[in-house]
């Protein structure tokens, strides 16, 4: 490494914590010093729901928020962001530095010692091949996980350069498959003794410290999986390191995650038990009739909380790191056609969705990185703000003058919100373009494997933060990308990508990836629609609760250890 690059390499560990510490984190309960637990010997049991049920509990194959929420209190890996989005070491010893020899003069070889005290929730110890393993399984050919384009950055260099482009180049079937296998063949990832991971990188990357607070550097148990086949996850076989493991699953209705004894950190929960409703006004029936402890609102409930005085006492309000809107798949011969999504961008109110349609639940969004993220720029997207009146001449110009011959089909679920969101996106478009607009309604599951296949012509969804950092959201739509299932491609925007991934100048960095959004919102991709908040209602007795803005599909679900029962009723 140059002097120059050592310095930059250098600055970025320093401007690390800066940039994490100025992301907007809303309100949370309890302080940062740890909670001193229940004042009675009552049983620590949490009540909390979900609106859907895990499609997997592979931490390697994990790619919906249902199953992360899970599979975050199943499992602890290296590193952790706290309360204030800093980086901790959990199963690591120690943050790896320059300093410590932790990260190597290059950049390029990252080496975490792991703690003494870890075992398995059956007693086993737990040894660095298991992180090994991990790894290697997120690059098994056929895989199937779209997360696996962050981490790319493991890949040996060449056999990384030629999936890149058999996937740049729509490549399928066995050639593929040789080019996966080729990666997984030569990931860099070691574990020279049992209290040692060595990562070896392709290249150098500002954010790799924070690609191991994530779920698919998890560690698993291969004996177990070897044993136990593709349902290894279910509750008969699963072993874990998390703060709990999985004591019973009955799917569609609920689960129970049970406290693991050997897990090396504190906590006071004995049991989560989990619903699996996904209708809010049910959701929120139950949490009036005292079933469930933590329930977060859909619009109507929130405009019944802000009518009830008992009710506002146990509300709370913060941030999320989260942009919902509309994909547009350019396999459609019609979506091609930048003027027709151009259209449909601007075809939407999104001030009368968030102020009206969602009751002030949400903020209007015009732009793909969220507030509270750095390298958000307000006034990217501005483009589409009151821009009704020009959706029909824009629409003109990509060849459907009057909406005449246009007909599209949004994919979505059916529960509450989708409907409301998907009912409201019709109105709009037919009355603002005089298209057609019709439903394709499926089961939760299905909805993510057929957005994440790419089988839509029109639908909902959107991202929410893994990690506070502009380099987990701009490249979902780079060219062949495994998350990129609208197929959008522009050079200029990969160009960019691409320089910004490797960038150690902060500022450069931030302005490489704002720049590239600039280009994205200018051909959309992708509409968005609005920026979420959390509403939640929590009952009294639950005591340390800390919200976060990159929780998952649980409020509250990235601090659960934080979490005691205290004088229930």
């Amino acid at each position: 490494m140059s002097r120059i690059s050592q310095l930059g390499f250098l600055r970025w560990r320093m401007l690390l914590p800066l940039l994490l510490v100025t992301l907007i984190v809303g309100a949370a309960c309890g302080d940062d010093d740890g909670d001193t637990g229940p004042s009675t010997d009552e049983p620590q049991v949490l009540r909390s729901r979900m609106a859907g049920e895990p499609g997997t509990l592979d931490p390697q194959r994990a790619t919906d928020t249902d199953s992360i929420s899970i599979l975050r209190q199943m499992y602890s890996t290296l590193l952790i962001l706290d309360q204030n989005q800093q980086l901790q070491p959990d199963v690591a010893k120690e943050i790896p530095t320059l300093d410590n020899g932790g990260i190597s003069a290059d950049g390029l070889t990252y080496t975490f010692k792991l703690r003494d005290d870890l075992k398995w929730s059956d007693g086993t110890p737990l040894v660095a091949q298991a992180f090994v393993d991990g790894a290697k399984r997120l690059f098994d050919p056929g895989s199937a996980n779209f997360y696996v384009d962050f981490y790319r950055v493991l890949a040996a260099g060449g056999a990384n350069a030629e999936l890149e482009q058999a996937l740049a180049d729509g490549i399928e079937g066995d050639a593929l498959t040789a080019a996966e296998q080729a990666v997984g063949d030569n990931l860099e990832v070691s574990a020279p003794d049992d209290k040692t991971v060595v990562y070896k990188l392709n290249k150098q990357s500002p954010v790799f410290l924070l690609l191991a607070t994530m779920w698919p550097l998890y560690p698993v148990r291969q004996d177990i999986i070897d044993a136990s086949g593709d349902q290894w996850w279910e509750a008969v076989t699963h072993i874990g390191n998390g703060m709990f493991t999985l004591s019973s699953w009955n799917h569609d209705e609920n689960m129970t995650l049970t406290k693991n004894p050997n897990w090396h950190r504190q906590s006071f929960l004995d049991t989560i038990e989990i619903d699996f409703i996904d209708d809010d006004a049910v959701a929120f029936l139950a949490y009036k009739e005292g079933e469930l402890d933590i329930v977060i609102l859909g619009p109507a409930e929130l405009v019944q909380v802000r009518g009830d005085a008992d009710l506002q006492q146990e509300f709370q309000a913060y941030a999320s790191l989260v942009t919902i809107g509309i994909y547009f798949n350019y396999d459609d011969p019609a979506l091609a056609v930048k003027e027709v999504r151009q259209a449909l961008a601007s075809a939407m109110d999104r001030t009368e969705f968030a102020e009206v349609v969602r009751e002030g639940a949400v903020g209007p969004a015009y732009g793909w990185v969220p507030p509270g993220m750095p390298g958000y720029d307000p006034e990217v997207g501005r483009q589409y703000d009151e821009a009704t009146d020009k959706a029909k001449d824009l629409l003109a110009a990509g060849g459907f003058a009057g909406g005449g011959g246009l007909s599209l089909e949004i994919l979505t679920t059916d529960s509450s919100l989708s409907k409301l969101q998907n009912e409201w996106l019709k109105e709009q478009w037919e009355t603002n373009l005089g298209i057609t607009v019709t439903f394709n309604v499926v089961e939760r599951a299905t909805y993510f494997a057929e957005r994440n296949a790419g089988n839509y012509q029109v639908t909902s969804g959107g991202w929410g933060a893994d990690y506070p950092d502009p380099q987990n959201w701009m490249p979902l739509f780079r060219s062949g990308g495994g998350l990129n299932s609208g197929n959008y491609s522009n050079p200029a925007f990969d160009a960019l990508i691409e320089a910004a991934d490797v960038e150690l100048d902060n500022e450069k960095r931030i302005q490489n990836y704002l720049d590239a959004q600039v280009i994205m919102m200018e051909d959309v991709p992708f509409a968005p629609l609005y920026h979420s908040r959390r509403n939640i209602l929590v009952k009294p007795w639950v005591q340390g609760f800390v919200g976060s803005p990159m929780e998952s599909a649980q409020a509250g679900d990235f601090f659960f250890e934080r979490i005691f029962i205290d004088g229930r009723t």
